[in-house]
């Protein structure tokens, strides 16, 4: 003791008793410590990256012993255990088998309560696992009911719906998936109302819930139909009428339900709700869609085709009033006057009389424009729609069902070949496309130039449609079936000629005509003499 200057024997203070006691019952001491670093004994080992340390205390490296490759740390290192920090993750067992070393405080002060803890959740467990509550959950398995549901496809109102009969959950979402023919397996229903249902519990709940909500429809019904006495005002009945409705609403059984009053009802009662079949929409992971949303749709889309017909109307109706109009001028008006030009494509036009348009064309031709270019926009909006609900008036939160997909499939063949020769390619970019054509044609050198069938290239993706027919090339120019066959028909001469009158007759030397020559002497000398006329007159 610094003080009087003198030691005393034994003298320890409660965290070295706690960090004592840690290593003989091999406990981490970072369970006692927490994030304090404290001089203490231990161990470390490189991390899998090789350049920083991980300092663990005597109880994690009895349990890393063999595992990795530790060293002792010096004395007076000043740490704490890196099972319980960042540095944990690079251990692969803990000192606890079933406990997390940060969760875990095992202080002087917190020792008790912690025990306590424990030992609440350990008999929890013990309930859960007993043989007792197994059986009870077994039995209940067993005696749970058949139920039959109507399924539908999740976006398709009433269509198609489907008889199901099932006693599981899961087995009820694989019936769904095989009769309503999903593209992906069936994971969600949904009740009329947009309710999820994940249980089977869920579903029988609802179909509860259904009715008694019909029972007190009703009663209020019946009420509603009673005739009221002599002295009482219509005004008065109606506020009572308004008030047992509330009362109602409060107290029904079908807004208070809940899963645990499922036991409370009579098995009889319950066989007789679960007589009839409940209706379901069925999803593979989408959000449900309203029925007024879809009628909304449908809705709108009725009057869009309304719309195009009535414009396809009005637009025939308009260019047979404009050739009404263009016959009468050129029946009325005078021979139209010739009039020379300087131009070799259209050495004469023809100007004024019937040729010269009158004021009601010109303004019926302008209308006729602007209805062709609304129509074009309208039809452009239809091919654009990939399904039968607009992605611009999905509510929020929702996504449309189906989405047409990038890749373009393409009817490809050789070139130099036919059609009838050719075989189907797939692709996303040209890329990819010229790709799928080397692969499906099996040829000997990988594709690099489209044409289209009759000779045209085609450089980008917007050029390429679905399901065209393209020519493939490796690089050489498009090559239609009569070349070819030209090209084969000069080969075979070629080959001939040199088999029947040797290898000499094919050496054909082409020498230019007297003529010619004459005239390039000409040109020459003249050329020369032009220079040398030229080179005087800068001197």
């Amino acid at each position: 003791m610094e003080s009087t200057k003198v030691f005393t024997a034994f003298y320890s203070t409660v965290l070295d008793q706690e960090i004592t006691a840690a290593n003989y019952a091999s406990i981490c001491t970072f369970s006692v410590t927490n994030t304090e670093k404290i001089d203490q004994l231990g161990y470390y080992f490189l991390s899998p990256s090789g350049k920083e340390k991980v300092m663990i205390c005597l109880a994690c490296a009895r349990s890393l012993r063999g595992k990795k490759e530790l060293k002792k740390l010096s004395p007076g290192t000043v740490f704490f255990c890196a099972s319980g920090s960042e540095g944990g993750k690079h251990l692969s067992v803990w000192p606890y088998k079933c406990l997390d070393v940060t969760k875990t405080d095992l202080s002087t002060s917190e020792a008790e309560s912690t025990l306590c803890y424990l030992e609440e959740v350990l008999a929890s467990l013990k309930a859960e696992t007993s043989s007792h509550n197994i059986s009870e959950k077994m039995s209940a398995a067993v005696n749970q009911k058949a139920v039959k549901i109507i399924a539908y496809k999740n976006g398709t109102g009433y269509k198609n719906g489907q008889l199901i009969i099932a006693s599981t959950f899961p087995l009820l979402l694989s019936l769904c998936t095989q009769q309503l023919e999903l593209n992906r397996s069936a994971s969600r229903l949904y009740t009329r109302e947009g309710t999820l249902i994940l249980t089977l519990q869920d579903l029988v709940l609802c179909a509860v819930r259904d009715y008694f909500r019909k029972q007190e429809s009703e009663e209020r019904k019946e009420g509603a139909t009673a005739v009221p006495g002599p002295s009482e005002n219509a005004s008065v009945f109606s506020m009572r009428e308004k008030t047992e409705e509330e009362e109602m609403k409060t107290k029904s059984p079908s807004s208070v339900m809940t899963l645990e009053d499922l036991n409370l009802i009579d098995d009889v009662l319950l066989t007789i709700i679960l007589r009839n079949p409940i209706e379901v929409w069925v999803s593979s992971g989408e959000p449900f869609l309203p029925f007024d949303f879809l009628q909304n749709n449908k809705r709108q889309e009725r009057q869009k085709w309304l719309e195009k017909d009535k414009i396809l109307a009005d637009l025939d109706t308009m260019k047979h009033r404009i050739r009404q109009l263009q016959g009468r001028r050129i029946a009325k008006s005078e021979a139209a006057t010739l009039v020379p030009t300087k131009s070799p494509l259209q050495p004469v036009v023809l100007e004024g009389g019937w040729t010269e348009e009158t004021q009601e064309e010109m303004k019926l031709m302008e209308m006729i424009q602007r209805t062709e270019m609304h129509l074009s926009e309208l039809q452009a909006l239809q091919v654009k729609r990939s399904s039968p609900v607009s992605p611009k008036q999905l509510i929020k939160g929702q996504r449309s069902l189906y989405k047409q997909p990038a890749a373009k499939r393409v009817w490809a063949y050789a070139n130099g070949g036919t059609a009838e020769q050719g075989a189907h390619a797939w692709g996303k970019t040209i890329t990819e496309l010229l790709d799928s054509c080397t692969v499906q044609l099996k040829m000997p050198q990988p594709a690099n130039i489209l044409y289209t069938t009759v000779g045209e290239r085609l450089q980008t993706w917007d050029e390429i449609e679905r399901d065209m027919i393209v020519c493939v090339s490796a690089g050489q120019p498009f090559m239609s079936r009569k070349a070819v066959k030209n090209e084969v028909e000069i080969r075979a001469l070629y080959a001939r000629i040199r088999k029947q009158q040797g290898p000499e007759s094919t050496n054909i030397i082409v020498s230019p005509s007297e003529k010619i020559t004459e005239k390039v002497s000409m040109n020459s000398s003249l050329l020369a003499l032009t220079y040398k006329s030229h080179a005087d007159a800068t001197d």
